[in-house]
């Protein structure tokens, strides 16, 4: 697994407002981490498209990435999971999604102390 890979995860069961089912995700979480530790960050994306909020873009699905469909990163909802809910890789999102998710990220946690 390595960061901005796309993979189907297994989000059941599922918990009040956190995504469910099975559906793609994002891995966030760095290649260090990655190589080494049972469980896994990760951003799921969802096929609902309607205007995202701050924390949210949408990926476009192309041969790279794997998708099917245009989906939106939820950049709010960053989830770790053990490395077992992921059952397989559908591809990469591309380099031009890169400042998204970093934008995304440091928005959704905070990075900056703005709020």
């Amino acid at each position: 697994m390595r960061k901005y890979e796309i993979w189907m995860a297994d989000f059941d069961p599922r918990k009040w407002h956190a995504q469910s089912g099975r559906r793609p995700c994002v891995v966030v979480q760095n290649n260090l981490f990655n190589a080494y530790s049972p469980t896994v960050m990760v951003v799921p994306l969802t096929s609902i498209v309607k205007k995202p909020f701050p924390s949210e873009f949408l990926v476009e699905p192309s041969v790279y990435n794997g998708l099917t469909h245009t989906s939106r990163f939820l950049g709010s909802q960053v989830m770790t999971l053990d490395k077992v809910f992921l059952h397989e890789k559908l591809g990469t999102i591309e380099k031009n999604y890169y400042k998204l998710v970093s934008e995304a990220l440091s928005l959704s946690l905070d990075i900056e102390n703005r709020y």
